[in-house]
């Protein structure tokens, strides 16, 4: 049997629409579902630890955890769609002005914004959260921006030291849409619409019944 290969990862995205990094969605593939233990942390080009920035990187998806905590990647001409729903097709600001996200994570997506594109370690220091209390309160203002939509995972930071581990880095969804060449424009039933339409292609009754629920496809106007 033919190893599982960074292009039929890209193919798997491309047909199935929404991939989850990990099993979450039922009866739905995911790429920790898709490939054997023993090839992950390899270092090599069948190692899928490097695909998931990798495909960030090529244009084929957008990555983040759009679902609570949980890392999907989405085709890249339907992030659009994904994305108003997740913001509900509001501005950052009136979400914060309407008590749904914090003032930190609100300045958090002021740093990314004006430094089109930041890694974690650097976001953490400018915004001031440094202390060891504050830890919980930057890493729930980074999950509820990537939930609300609002930023996307980009990719990674070498680790500051040969032991370390790589950090993560993060852009606004506007700038990584702009530089996808796309627009995050649609009015929100149309988004409804048109991803419901989507995913009905290839989604079995569950994985839509589970898909319309955490993205607010049935989600009053």
């Amino acid at each position: 049997m033919s190893p599982f290969t960074y292009t039929d990862f890209v193919a798997l995205v491309q047909k199935y629409k929404i991939v989850p990094f990990a099993d979450l969605i039922p009866e739905h593939p995911s790429l920790t579902a898709s490939v054997p233990e023993e090839v992950w942390h390899t270092g090599n080009e069948l190692d899928p630890w490097l695909w998931r920035v990798k495909i960030v990187t090529d244009g084929h998806a957008a990555y983040g955890k759009f679902i609570g905590s949980k890392l999907l990647f989405v085709r890249t001409d339907l992030f659009p769609l994904v994305q108003t729903l997740l913001s509900r097709g509001q501005s950052i600001e009136a979400r914060y002005q309407g008590g749904m996200l914090s003032h930190s994570a609100l300045k958090l997506y002021s740093i990314i914004q004006e430094t089109g594109g930041i890694d974690s370690r650097q976001l953490r220091k400018l915004s001031g959260l440094t202390h060891k209390d504050q830890k919980k309160e930057y890493e729930r203002a980074l999950v509820d921006l990537q939930n609300s939509g609002y930023i996307v995972i980009a990719g990674t930071q070498a680790a500051e030291n040969e032991d370390g581990w790589s950090s993560m880095s993060y852009e606004t969804s506007g700038q990584w849409l702009a530089a996808a060449g796309k627009n995050a424009d649609s009015p929100f039933p149309d988004a409804q619409a048109a991803l419901k339409a989507e995913l009905e292609e290839v989604c079995t009754d569950k994985a839509l019944l589970f898909l319309q629920k955490k993205l607010g496809l049935n989600h009053p106007v």
